[in-house]
């Protein structure tokens, strides 16, 4: 909370100058009823409106500015964390269950209570004070009762509290499966359809809906009672307190003046633990918002340029790229996805990494580009250990296609550029390089053809292809394929084989992941993983051998009788 320290300070007392100024409508009827009233002078009642007036007006201005404050806080509030937030649920390593978008409302949610009435009541209780001593300086009996009634007034909101903290945590909580449910369901639409699963699917999700709907109504009846004990408390309180008031009043303790002043007093007491009520809710889904982000940046490194504190930014790494691992491991959920991996991949060499299914292949190449941090051993590049906090600013040029082609929605030309500026020549360059060229130009708008989540209007192979475009984009100085051929025809591989043989000679560290033998033609050396272990790494040559090897004990033992 220090980047907010200045505004709250200010908040706090145009709180104060707020609630004291609020005395002045009590004042007034004071003066009215036991001066202006017994003397009938005009001219008293004249001055006394006019500056009765002219403090209103500052009142006013004051909780004006207070609101300013305020909004001037939550758009701090979204300049500090905002950028935090964004990087942390985009982060890959980030494995909360909360949807990014989840996460955006959370902060969206704190915001909010800052930039609202429940803020404003909180700041507002510490001068209820002010309004209990006056009644205390009226009478003792007036203030005794109203310390009485803010004590019954803060039980009314604590049984608010236990009457709707569950029912709103179980609304929540089945909104955001429903959501959840119906959000991972469209992704898979084309192939749910074909395969008749929509009506089961529809059938779940009623089901989700009714569970919702149970939810939601069991919340609503606690908050109608809820707000219903409240609201009977706080009349019941106030009229209380002018009964008490006419009775000391018939009794002539206290004058007219002060009995009709008790009751406005009365009244600002007890607004800040009304408006506490009516803004509960909000409250407890800013406190489990801000509960949940805490959680996501204390278990996520974010970068150097998000963090509040100063620190040295590392040196971006210069090229070519040379690799080193020694011994690395990688570790999820107590399962070892590699261990003790131990190679060197020089740069203008292509090394290709071979294996069965679950091998280890796809976690290797996530941890070549950075994305995923082992949990043993060491990675380097160019003699600079790659840490959680260092990737993205030391590898600076990198280039990634993963096994399965994720385009984002927007053009063509966006895509290739990462989003970036878009330099139209290195972005023909990456296209024409792929084999893509001719075929974007086909498009009705070329270039600028958007393409939506699931990289429609291309092909299978035009988006694998889009992909590596983007991988290539300003000559990368690590490229990092995985499966690069998985979808391309003889024409399109034979395309590929071209482009890596061009890169290695402007020394670029190759790594490509691949079922298929035609990357050996121009493979330098060959990595065999099995069970997150390497079973040979050499020269492509000798490995073939053993690949051939392999083969032919395989064979053998199928072909051994029963």
């Amino acid at each position: 909370m220090q980047p907010f320290g200045g505004a709250f300070l200010q908040m706090v007392w145009l709180s104060l100058l707020t609630n004291v100024l609020m005395l002045v409508p009590t004042l007034y009827m004071l003066q009215l009823y036991d001066r202006v009233m017994l003397s009938r002078n005009t001219l008293t009642l004249l001055a006394m409106t006019l500056l009765t007036a002219g403090l209103l007006l500052l009142m006013a201005g004051a909780d004006w500015l207070r609101s300013l404050y305020a909004i001037k806080t939550g758009v701090q509030f979204d300049l500090t964390y905002g950028k935090q937030v964004f990087s942390a649920v985009f982060d890959p390593r980030n494995t909360q269950r909360l949807s990014p978008a989840e996460s955006l409302q959370q902060l969206t949610a704190i915001r909010q209570f800052m930039t609202g009435q429940g803020l404003f009541a909180l700041l507002d209780i510490p001068w209820s004070v002010i309004y209990i001593g006056v009644l205390f300086a009226l009478h003792p009996v007036l203030g005794a009762t109203a310390l009485v009634f803010c004590l019954l007034q803060s039980a009314a909101a604590l049984l608010n509290q236990r009457m709707t903290a569950q029912p709103a945590q179980s609304v929540q909580g089945a909104k955001q499966g429903t959501d959840h449910f119906l959000q991972q369901k469209i992704q898979h639409l084309h192939t749910s359809y074909v395969l008749g699963m929509l009506q089961n699917l529809r059938q779940r999700w009623q089901a989700l809906l009714a569970q919702q709907a149970l939810a939601e109504a069991a919340w609503m009846h606690a908050s109608d009672l809820s707000q219903f004990v409240s609201k009977w408390v706080r009349y019941t309180l106030q009229s209380l307190m002018l009964a008490v008031a006419a009775w000391l009043t018939i009794h002539g303790e206290i004058s007219v003046g002060s009995m009709v002043a008790s009751n406005v007093l009365i009244a600002r007491a007890l607004h800040p633990f009304d408006v506490m009520v009516q803004s509960w809710r909000q409250w407890l889904q800013a406190q489990s918002a801000a509960v949940d982000l805490h959680g996501l940046l204390s278990n996520l490194v974010l970068p150097a340029s998000m963090s509040d504190t100063t620190v040295m930014t590392p040196i971006p790494l210069i090229r070519p790229y040379l690799l080193n691992l020694q011994a690395v491991g990688v570790t999820a959920n107590s399962r070892h996805l590699l261990h003790a991996v131990t190679l060197t991949i020089q740069p203008g060499r292509l090394l290709c990494v071979m294996g069965p299914s679950g091998a280890g292949k796809s976690t290797l190449a996530r941890l070549l580009v950075g994305v995923t941090i082992p949990t043993e051993g060491r990675y380097q590049i160019n003699q600079s250990s790659i840490t959680a906090d260092n990737a993205r600013t030391l590898m600076n040029s990198v280039g990634y296609l993963p096994q399965q082609v994720s385009l984002l929605e927007g053009t063509i030309a966006e895509n290739v550029a990462r989003f970036g500026q878009l330099e139209s020549q290195h972005i023909l360059q990456a296209c024409q390089r792929v084999g893509l060229h001719e075929a974007i130009l086909r498009l009705p708008q070329g270039y600028d053809t958007r393409l939506d989540e699931q990289g429609l209007p291309l092909s299978g192979g035009q988006r694998q292809l889009l992909g590596l475009a983007r991988a290539i984009y300003k000559e990368p100085a690590l490229l990092v394929l995985d499966e690069p051929n998985a979808s391309l025809d003889e024409f399109g591989e034979a395309r590929l084989l071209e482009l890596l043989q061009a890169l290695k000679t402007l020394n670029t560290t190759i790594v490509v992941i691949s079922h298929r033998s035609g990357v050996l033609k121009i493979t330098d050396d060959l990595l065999v993983l099995k069970r997150g272990e390497v079973v040979h790494h050499g020269p492509r040559d000798a490995g073939i051998v053993y690949l051939n090897q392999l083969h032919a004990a395989a064979s053998s033992v199928s072909t051994e009788p029963a």
